[in-house]
């Protein structure tokens, strides 16, 4: 290679890093004008998620010793819950630059219907993954979605992605991933999708917890006092 065509590699170079920095920053401006990122609130409304899943992953047992902190600094372990409430544990996909609808409709719906998973002794816990820069606007969207002034349950974070590589649910950030655990600490759903709106519809998390209740008013009818 030449001293010219070296020059000339450099620049080229350059100048696609600054075109690529102008983007970024014409969407991080649009963005925040728009917490929204442009997606119409019809278009929230008709995501539809899967009414019907089973387990399809293995998580090697490594939910119960993970320990996060959450948006206001507190320690959470996983752990903590046991024989206190069944869990709820959903990682995002994390932010990659834009807003990410089905993330944004999935947490709307998981605000709108936390009282039907208070109902059924369960807590629910969102892991963000990855830089928490755009956490503000990835929460104000959910909310605007789900017509809520505040997130009812703990948003625990990911940043240094240790939990995701963990797990092997790595993807762009992460794959987004839906892990139900009763009282006793025993995973009951291991799902991953394997593209943005594979995920477990309120249906189908409600339908599983109900199983559940089921399963423990069986045995306390077989062991009664």
């Amino acid at each position: 290679m030449g001293p010219k065509t070296f020059i000339f590699s450099v620049a080229a170079c350059l100048g696609l890093t600054v075109l690529w920095f102008g983007y970024l920053a014409r969407v991080a401006s649009s963005n925040s004008q728009d917490p929204l990122g442009g997606i119409t609130l019809e278009r929230y409304y008709g995501v539809e998620f899967l009414d019907d899943v089973s387990s399809n992953y293995d998580e090697n047992g490594l939910l119960d010793s993970m320990d996060f902190v959450d948006t206001e600094g507190t320690q959470r372990s996983i752990s903590d819950y046991e024989d206190k409430k069944n869990l709820l544990i959903v990682f995002t996909r994390g932010f990659s630059g834009r807003i990410c609808p089905y993330c944004t409709t999935q947490t709307s719906r998981l605000i709108s219907n936390y009282g039907d998973f208070a109902k059924r002794d369960t807590e629910v816990l969102l892991v963000f993954p990855g830089s928490t820069e755009q956490l503000p606007q990835f929460k104000k969207a959910g909310l605007i979605v789900a017509g809520e002034d505040d997130v009812p349950f703990p948003i625990l974070l990911d940043q240094d992605l240790r939990a995701v590589e963990q797990l092997g649910i790595q993807a762009q950030l992460a794959k987004p991933s839906t892990f139900v655990l009763n009282k006793q600490g025993k995973v009951v759903l291991s799902h991953v999708g394997n593209s943005p709106q594979q995920r477990p519809s309120i249906k189908a998390l409600l339908d599983v917890l109900d199983g559940l209740q089921a399963q423990s008013a069986s045995s306390d009818s077989d062991h009664p006092l």
